[in-house]
């Protein structure tokens, strides 16, 4: 393979902050996503949301990003039907009571919500949640 030089800068073996190239720059998480083609991803940097097993903001926590329309298929074994509050940072999202987003429980915009009402009896979303979509 042939060394690449440009403009007297050896560019082999240099990173992308080494080069500095003015069309190359750091993307945020949603554009990232985007990028990524589909679904949003669980517990990176700085998330949109932030799922939390019990009221006010307490127990275990799940932080997701997405672009809109992209999301969490399934929040996994340890969050399903687990959830009692949220922290929305960006975005409005579809809540889900079952993976893969079906079963619409409700549409949240940003804000805290230390207490999620109704249980799984009554179709609320405390302890209900299994999916969740960005829709905004």
């Amino acid at each position: 393979m042939s060394n690449i030089n440009n403009n007297g800068v050896d560019m082999n073996n240099q990173t992308l902050t080494e080069l500095s190239f003015s069309a190359v720059k750091e993307i945020n998480d949603e554009v990232a996503a985007t990028c990524s083609g589909g679904d949003g991803y669980i517990n990176g940097p700085d998330p949109d949301v932030i799922l939390f097993t019990n009221p006010g903001y307490n127990g275990g926590s799940l932080g997701v990003n997405a672009a809109g329309n992209d999301g969490v298929r399934y929040v996994g074994d340890n969050f399903n039907d687990q959830i009692s509050s949220i922290q929305i940072v960006r975005g409005t999202w579809n809540l889900f009571r079952d993976p893969n987003y079906q079963g619409f429980l409700g549409q949240f915009g940003p804000g805290s919500y230390p207490i999620l009402t109704g249980s799984y009896r009554d179709g609320g979303t405390n302890d209900n949640i299994a999916s969740l979509l960005r829709v905004g």
